[in-house]
C-alpha cells in the first residue's frame, strides 16, 4: 500500500510540474508575440472569412492595369462560376514575394485542377510604381513554367494605383508596409482563396503549400459552382478545415458514413439480384 501511495504521489507531482511547466511556456510565447520587433510593427493578416469584396472604391468601379495596360475593372475578374485564388506581393521583390509565387506554382502544377478552366488566378502588386511591363515579363515567366494549355486567360497579372491597391489589401486584412531604409517592402507571406462572388473563403498561410489543401480550398470557394468530379465531392465530404492546424483534416465520422453507404447499396443490390433469381425459378 505504501508502495502504491508513493507512485502515485510521484506520478501527481510530475503531473503537476509539467502542468506548471506548460502554462509557462504559453505565457512566453504570448510575451515574445506580443513583443515584436520593430520591423514587424504594421505587418499582419486579420482574417475576414466570410466578408465579400466590395469591387467599388469612393462610389466608382475598382479598376487595375492588365500586362497589356487595359484598365479593367476587378469585378471582371469573378462571378465567371469559378474560384479565385488571390496572391499579394510585387514583381520587384528580391525574396519573399518569389518564394510565395513559387510555391504556389509547385503546388498549382501538381492539381488535376488547370487554371483558366476550374479556377482563376489573380497576382496583384502591392507596388504602385511597377508597370504592366513588369507584369508581362512575370506572367510569361510563370506561364512557360506552368505549361498548361489555357492558362494565359485565367492568371492575371495587374498593376494598380496606391488608393486600388490598398482598397483590396485592407479588405482581404493584409497589412504591410514600406522600410525606406531598405527599399522593400515588408508583408506576410499567404495566399488567399475567394468564391465566384468575391466572398474570402480561405486563407493559406506560407511560402509551401499543400496539394490537398490548395485542391480543397478551392473546392470549397467552389460552392457547387463548378462541378467536381464525383472523388473531389467524396473528398471534400470527408474533411474539414482545422483552424489551429492550418490544415485539412480527416472526419472520420464521414468515412464511416461513406462505407457504411456503399455496404447499404451493395446490399440492396444483392437482395435486388438475389429477388429477380427467385422470382425467375418460381415462374410456372
Amino acid at each position: 500500500m505504501l508502495k502504491l501511495f508513493l507512485i502515485k504521489k510521484i506520478t501527481l507531482h510530475r503531473l503537476v510540474s509539467l502542468l506548471v511547466a506548460a502554462i509557462a511556456l504559453i505565457d512566453l510565447v504570448q510575451v515574445h508575440a506580443s513583443d515584436r520587433p520593430d520591423s514587424l510593427k504594421g505587418v499582419d493578416i486579420r482574417e475576414a472569412v466570410g466578408k465579400t469584396l466590395d469591387f467599388k472604391h469612393s462610389g466608382k468601379e475598382l479598376e487595375f492595369m492588365n500586362e497589356a495596360g487595359q484598365s479593367v475593372p476587378l469585378s471582371a475578374y469573378f462571378h465567371h462560376q469559378k474560384p479565385v485564388l488571390l496572391t499579394l506581393v510585387y514583381f520587384e521583390c528580391p525574396m519573399l514575394c518569389s518564394l510565395v509565387l513559387n510555391g504556389a506554382l509547385d503546388t498549382l502544377k501538381k492539381l488535376d485542377w488547370s487554371i483558366g478552366n476550374q479556377f482563376e488566378v489573380v497576382t496583384l502588386s502591392i507596388n504602385p510604381k511597377e508597370t504592366p511591363d513588369l507584369a508581362t515579363q512575370k506572367k510569361t515567366n510563370y506561364l512557360k513554367r506552368y505549361d498548361r494549355p489555357k492558362s494565359e486567360a485565367g492568371w492575371h497579372f495587374l498593376t494598380g494605383t496606391e488608393s486600388s491597391i490598398q482598397a483590396v489589401t485592407s479588405q482581404i486584412g493584409f497589412e504591410y508596409r514600406y522600410d525606406p531604409i531598405e527599399k522593400q517592402y515588408i508583408h506576410a507571406a499567404a495566399i488567399f482563396i475567394l468564391t465566384p462572388e468575391g466572398k474570402i473563403s480561405r486563407y493559406l498561410y506560407g511560402t509551401t503549400f499543400k496539394a490537398q489543401n490548395l485542391k480543397l480550398a478551392l473546392l470549397e470557394a467552389s460552392e457547387g459552382k463548378v462541378a467536381p468530379s464525383t472523388l473531389d465531392r467524396v473528398l471534400l465530404f470527408c474533411f474539414h478545415f482545422d483552424p489551429s492546424k492550418n490544415s485539412y483534416v480527416f472526419r472520420m465520422w464521414r468515412v464511416v458514413q461513406v462505407v457504411l453507404c456503399i455496404q447499404v447499396l451493395a446490399l440492396v443490390g444483392l437482395l435486388g439480384t438475389l429477388w429477380r433469381r427467385d422470382k425467375k425459378t418460381t415462374l410456372p
